[in-house]
């Protein structure tokens, strides 16, 4: 029985996935990852099936491809944080799972802003999410959007809260060709629109 590798990939562009990431990419039979995360890895011929379902039918159809492939799940980022891997870790044993580290989109995006990022927070944008935060106890907070929580979202909730003055960063498309970075205030940010997985710094 061959064990489950989940691969962090990074951002998104090849050039930032890191070595050990890549060897175990090419030495697989199968490539489990969405649709984006695949095209990064289309230039190796191999084969793959791409994630466009729910979590747990794509765990029961690596659980079976696994009796015969080397299978390596290819997740954004760092597969730690808000991906598959606790989902796979309540599945299986951990002797049968090998996990590889990738550079986060965080990461990715304050060495864009040539900027450390040791004093910020990163959040979760369940509930509301500014109740409880003091921003004078920390240069500020990072999160990862989604269709529900957009940018937009974010920014009007800044107001609504009376955080009028903060600066808001936008990484879209991180190391991607169509990348951008925005850097606004939430009033400016609440109108514009955005991709729907981003990066958004709030700072002092």
């Amino acid at each position: 029985m061959n064990s489950i590798t989940i691969v962090g990939i990074g951002p998104g562009a090849l050039e930032l996935v890191t070595p050990i990431a890549l060897k175990a990419i090419e030495d697989c039979d199968l490539i489990v990852a969405g649709k984006r995360n695949l095209k990064t890895f289309e230039h190796l011929g191999k084969e793959v099936l791409e994630f466009d379902s729910g979590i747990k039918d794509m765990i029961e159809k690596v659980e079976y491809l696994r009796t015969f492939k080397k299978v390596c799940i290819a997740v954004s980022g760092d597969p730690g944080f808000y991906s598959f891997l606790d989902a796979f870790i309540s599945k299986f044993d951990e002797s049968e799972l090998t996990v590889i580290p990738g550079i986060s989109s965080f990461q990715y995006l304050f060495s864009k802003l040539k900027k450390s990022w040791k004093n910020f927070e990163l959040l979760s944008l369940h509930g509301r999410i500014f109740d409880d935060i003091d921003f004078n106890k920390r240069e500020g907070v990072l999160f990862l959007t989604d269709k529900k929580n957009t940018p937009s979202v974010i920014a009007t909730n800044l107001l609504e809260n009376g955080y009028c003055n903060m600066r808001m960063i936008i990484g879209e498309n991180l190391s991607y060709d169509d990348e951008r970075i925005t850097i606004s205030s939430p009033e400016t940010i609440k109108s514009m629109e955005f991709s729907d997985l981003c990066v958004v710094v709030i700072e002092r």
